[in-house]
């Protein structure tokens, strides 16, 4: 019986170890942080790529008018 309490003893202290964790973790962050997060990460990306299109655009789409359109290969 001595066994069985002490091993008792043991799973709810790993219980509520477990619990306080949680509760830590669940505390810590406001429950909308981590998707505001994720929101700035994209809007920083989506700024980047237009800005790199932007720069960039005019000069892929002559190179590619260029090769495929005006291309002596497809005028026969």
């Amino acid at each position: 019986m001595q066994r069985l309490a002490s091993w008792y003893h043991a799973f709810v202290g790993a219980v509520q170890q477990v619990y306080a964790w949680f509760w830590a973790q669940a505390v810590s962050r406001s429950p909308g942080q981590g998707l505001t997060e994720y929101g700035l990460v994209l809007v920083l990306i989506m700024v980047v790529c237009v800005v790199i299109i932007g720069m960039t655009g005019r000069t892929i789409s002559q190179t590619w008018y260029d090769r495929l359109i005006n291309n002596p290969a497809w005028s026969s």
